[in-house]
Formats: C-alpha cells, sequence, structure tokens
C-alpha cells in the first residue's frame, strides 16, 4: 500500500537528519576534546537546516524528535569519553607521584606504606603486601609494620597459602596474574586466615635481578587483570627494586663514611700518641736510673712516684694505640680436625641431656688452615649453638658434622634436622652475620644450604695450609683438668661495637664467647649450657636485667652487668656475690679484676671427680 504524501515527505525529511547525526558522532569521537557548548551548538545547526526542510509539512514534531534523539546520543558519547579521558588523566597524575614518592622513600616500610594507601585507588587492590630477597638466607622477607612480625619465605620448601605465588613468580622471574585462585595449579588457598579472590604477583626487577614481589590481594571478588593493569603495577614494582637499592646504596655510603671518620679519628689518636711514647719512655727509662742511684737517699721515694707515674702514663699510651690501630691477628697453622673434636666434648654432656644425637665425620687426617684460634672456635662454636637451639622442638635431634678436603680448600659442613617451620630466620641471618665477616678475614666463606627433603647445612669453606710450619702448635685435645679450666661467658649485648670489644678482650683471656642480642635469648642458652660469667647490657631488649640475673643466679658462676657510664647507686646496690657493673666501654684492668674473682671463686668450688674430694 502506497503511503500518504506526508510520510513520504517524513521519510525524506528524517533520513538526512538521521544520517547527519551518525556522521556527527566519528567528528565527535576524533575531536574528544570538544565541550559540549561546540556540541550543542552543533546540534542547532543540524535541527535548523533540517527544520527548514520540513515547515512545510505536518508532522515536523516526530522528525524534531528522532533528531534530538539521534543528538543526544552523540551528546552521551562525548562526555562518557571526556569522563574516561578525565579518569585517565586523574590515574596518571596519581601514578607519577606515586612513584616520586616511592624514590623519595627512607625505609621499605615507608614504600608499604604508600603504596598501601596510594594502589587501593589506582588499582582499586585490597591489599598490598612487599617481599625483599634476603641474599644472606635464601628467603623472600616480608616487609611489615613495627607491630607485625616479619614473614620469611623460603625459596627451597615454601609454606602453603597465597606465598607460594610469590616464590614461583620469583623463580620465573615474570608477572603472575591469578584471576581465580580455585583454578589455579598453586596451592594457594591453603595458609592461615581467608585467602583473596584474586592475585596480581610483580617481580621487581633491577639490572636484570630480582630483588623482591609485589603482591596485589582482591577480596572481594574475582578479576581479571588487563594488560593496562599489569603494564601498571610491573613499571611500579622496577619502581620499587631501584628504590631498594638506593636505600641499600645510601646504607653502605654512610658505613664508609662513619668508617672513614673514625679512621681519620684513629690516625689522628695514632699520630699523638706515637709522638708522646718516645718521650714517656725516656722519662720512665731515666727515673728507673734515678732509682737505681739514689738507693737509700732522701730523694728515693720522689724518684720511685716519677718512675710509676711515667710507667702509668706510657700505659696508657699503649692502650690509645692499641685503640687506634686495627686489631691485627697473628695468622697460624690452626689444626681445625682438633679443634671441632675439642668443641664437640665441651658440648657434648649437655646435648646428651637435651637428647640430641652427635655424628662425628670429621677425617682424622691433619687439615691445617692458617688464621686465629680463637676467632675459628669462635665461630664454630656459634654455629654449633644455632643448631642446638633449632632443634629444641624437633621430634628427631642430630647433629652431624663433616670435615673434609676438596681441591687445597677445606669444607666443614654442620647439618642439622631441624624443620624449616622451627627455624628463626632472623637468628640464622644474625648468626651468619657475625661468622661471614671473620671467614671471609681468613679467605674463606660460609653459607647455608637449604634443599627440599634434605637437612639444612652450614658450609664453611677455608683455604687449605699447604704444610704445617716447625713453629706452630696444633690443637690438641684437652685433659680433663685442662678442659675444666677453659671458660665460657655468655655476652648479652645489642649493640655491635661494645660486643666487638668485650669479645676481643675475652678471646685475648682465652674465653669461649656465645654473643646474644636479647635477654630471652640469652636465659635460653643458659638453661641449656653452663657458663662460667654471664654479661648483660642494661639496655638489652626483652627480660630486664634485674629478673634476669636472679633467674641466672644458680646457673652462671657470676654476673656482670654493662652499664651506659659510671654509676655508683647502680654499683652500691647491685655488687656483691659475684655480682659486679662495669661501665662501657668496658677497661681492661675492670674486667681482669672481676673474671680473676669469678675465676677465683669458681676454682674454689671445683671437686675433681676420680677423688672426689676437693
Amino acid at each position: 500500500m502506497a503511503g500518504s504524501p506526508g510520510e513520504g515527505r517524513l521519510k525524506r525529511a528524517w533520513l538526512p537528519g538521521f544520517f547527519l547525526t551518525l556522521g556527527a558522532i566519528p567528528a565527535f569521537a576524533k575531536a574528544g576534546h570538544l565541550e559540549f557548548g561546540k556540541a550543542a551548538e552543533f546540534g542547532q545547526a543540524a535541527a535548523g537546516s533540517i527544520g527548514a526542510v520540513l515547515e512545510d509539512t505536518a508532522t515536523s514534531s516526530l522528525v524534531f524528535a528522532a533528531l534530538l534523539s539521534g543528538l543526544s546520543l552523540a551528546v552521551f558519547f562525548v562526555w562518557s569519553r571526556e569522563r574516561r579521558l578525565r579518569s585517565q588523566r586523574h590515574r596518571l597524575r596519581k601514578t607519577y607521584l606515586l612513584g616520586e614518592q616511592i624514590l623519595g622513600a627512607g625505609s621499605a616500610e615507608d614504600i608499604l606504606s604508600r603504596l598501601s594507601e596510594a594502589l587501593t585507588e589506582i588499582l582499586g587492590v585490597t591489599r598490598v603486601h612487599l617481599y625483599v630477597y634476603n641474599r644472606a638466607t635464601k628467603t623472600l622477607d616480608s616487609v611489615t609494620g613495627e607491630s607485625v612480625a616479619t614473614v620469611s619465605l623460603s625459596l627451597s620448601a615454601p609454606p602453603a597459602g597465597p606465598q607460594t605465588g610469590a616464590v614461583a613468580c620469583f623463580h620465573y622471574r615474570t608477572l603472575l596474574a591469578i584471576p581465580d585462585i580455585g583454578r589455579s595449579p598453586f596451592p594457594l588457598s591453603g595458609g592461615s586466615g581467608p585467602a583473596p579472590k584474586s592475585l596480581l604477583f610483580v617481580p621487581m626487577l633491577t639490572q636484570g635481578e630480582v630483588t623482591g614481589i609485589l603482591e596485589l590481594d582482591q577480596d572481594d571478588r574475582a578479576r581479571d587483570f588487563d594488560a593496562d593493569d599489569q603494564a601498571l603495577a610491573q613499571h611500579l614494582g622496577n619502581q620499587i627494586g631501584v628504590a631498594l637499592r638506593l636505600l641499600d646504596q645510601r646504607t653502605v655510603q654512610e658505613q664508609l663514611f662513619r668508617t672513614e671518620k673514625l679512621a681519620a679519628v684513629g690516625r689522628l689518636i695514632s699520630g699523638v700518641v706515637n709522638e708522646l711514647q718516645t718521650p714517656l719512655n725516656s722519662i720512665s727509662e731515666l727515673a728507673s736510673r734515678a732509682v737505681e742511684r739514689s738507693r737509700l737517699g732522701s730523694a728515693e721515694r720522689d724518684v720511685a712516684s716519677i718512675a710509676a707515674e711515667a710507667r702509668k702514663a706510657a700505659a696508657m699510651v699503649a692502650r690509645l694505640v692499641s685503640f687506634a690501630a686495627a686489631e691485627q691477628v697473628e695468622a697460624r697453622p690452626v689444626a681445625i680436625g682438633a679443634l671441632l673434636r675439642n668443641l664437640i666434648e665441651f658440648r657434648e654432656s649437655d646435648w646428651k641431656a637435651s637428647g640430641i644425637r652427635v655424628r662425628d665425620l670429621t677425617t682424622r687426617e691433619p687439615l691445617f688452615v692458617q688464621g686465629s684460634q680463637g676467632q675459628l672456635e669462635q665461630i664454630f662454636l656459634n654455629l654449633l649453638v644455632h643448631a642446638e637451639q633449632s632443634l629444641a622442638s624437633s621430634p628427631q635431634k642430630t647433629i652431624t658434622i663433616r670435615a673434609s678436603v676438596l681441591a687445597k680448600r677445606l669444607l666443614v659442613e654442620i647439618s642439622f634436622s631441624a624443620p624449616p617451620e622451627m627455624r628463626k630466620a632472623e637468628e640464622t641471618a644474625a648468626v651468619l652475620g657475625v661468622t661471614r665477616s671473620v671467614i671471609a678475614g681468613h679467605g674463606g666463606e660460609v653459607r647455608l644450604i637449604e634443599k627440599s627433603g634434605a637437612d639444612p647445612r652450614f658450609e664453611v669453606e677455608l683455604p687449605a695450609a699447604r704444610e704445617r710450619s716447625s713453629g706452630a702448635v696444633p690443637v690438641l685435645a684437652a685433659s680433663p683438668g685442662e678442659s675444666s679450666r677453659r671458660w665460657t661467658a655468655l655476652l648479652i649485648e645489642p649493640e655491635d661495637a661494645p660486643q666487638r670489644q668485650i669479645l676481643s678482650l675475652l678471646s685475648a683471656r682465652g674465653y669461649r664467647v656465645v654473643p646474644v642480642s636479647n635477654s630471652d635469648t640469652g636465659l635460653e642458652l643458659a638453661h641449656r649450657m653452663r657458663f662460667d660469667a654471664a654479661f648483660c647490657s642494661v639496655r638489652a631488649p626483652g627480660l630486664n636485667w634485674v629478673e634476669l640475673s636472679e633467674r641466672m643466679q644458680s646457673r652462671v658462676g657470676g654476673f656482670i652487668l654493662l652499664s651506659d657510664g659510671f654509676d655508683p647507686e647502680l654499683s652500691a646496690d647491685f655488687e656483691g656475690d659475684s655480682r659486679f657493673v662495669l661501665p662501657k666501654p668496658v677497661q681492661e684492668a675492670d674486667l681482669e679484676r672481676a673474671l680473676r674473682t669469678i675465676e677465683a671463686s669458681l676454682s674454689a668450688k671445683i671437686i675433681p671427680f676420680k677423688t672426689g674430694t676437693a
């Protein structure tokens, strides 16, 4: 049926308006920066042109309705595009600001705090985790706040839960997106606490090395992170890696600066005391001659006083010289096999009481290394004590000690059957930190080997001595009487400088020293080992020193409190009954007085085993 003339005119008028509107949409899309005012002007022009065609029709209202619908669609398209672009610009500004804050952060905890605040808005994630690679322990250590304990993820045996994805991302060295953990091949749903629904793991790459892992959690819904989100997360992860590298470099520079300042002070002191040493020695020598010449004379007492004061001044200068100069220990051949057997004999009774079985697989051939016997003995004792602590709650308690020579390198292995969950990463790192510096000074290296299905073990590698010099004295097995006179001390000191000073003084007296950084660990060791003397700083974290001294009174021969300075009231209240107070830095004469008193008291209590009489 043919349409009326009005309907034909309606179609002829409506179609141009419709196509004109559709043609305007790409123009608006191409010029997305046009504002709504220009869009309205365009709509009015189009409406005017089409309205002129339809003035003579009776159905112009319908045509204008169709035209306005098309114009509304075009305006909505432009508005939505402008809104999306505005959101992208806002997101980009936030990302730039976050990158600047990351590079300017003063610590890893500060970086995590800024990430948690910004990424919830930029990427819309629920939670942010940060893991930093620890080269010493071969673990990923979580970055946490002050009130949250640090979690260490073993790279060889990761725990169940979302942390498994972090370890996998570290090994694969690539971004790992998990839209739905229920369908993931990794065991991500285990662990403590509710698991997130979606995860994104980002490796923090710096100069081709993975310095850590950035983890983004989505708890409220399953989410497929698109390519833009992944690229943005990878960019931020790389910036975090650069920031952490800069923090490490800054720390090293500060340490070098402090070392240079101390070295400069040491050189200054050394120059001054060297200038004073010669005249003081001359005064002392001349005074001694004058004393011999003035025997039975009236000036004998005065000359003797001058000689005594000169010797005292010379002794003070000698101590300043020893302080200013770096500690140098004469390197001599040390029999490592005999040294290890002496330590096993020293700890054997306590190991039997704790149910620890020891397997001594050291070779009986003489194995020598060039170095300091006291330092090496201290290092191996620390490793054995750490292995003993790790076995405290283990169902199987076994320590295996091996010593062998491979390619002119002496290799000492100390393995212990402690499961990963019963080992404390921070204590292991502390032991390795102290051990590594001493072993490096002997031309060797120390490492902790952790493999799935095998017991962890410490490996100490040292250059073997080619031949024993004629003047060297090997370490021989001590007799029962001699071993009872070998003193052992517990040192509880959180600061490095006082700890090194006291270690040096005690090692010079032939003491075995077990250093720890807090009172709780010291008390635990005192329950397992017999110490002849215990040193405790007043600032040691953990149990306060008052309660610690009371609980240790029956377990140590003497308790020495290390105060920050001379405190006569503290000394008057605390000293007595094998208790002493020594101000830091500890003076050798004061330490000598306290140790002589403790040793004399312990020697008086010793009853020989064979005779049964004192």
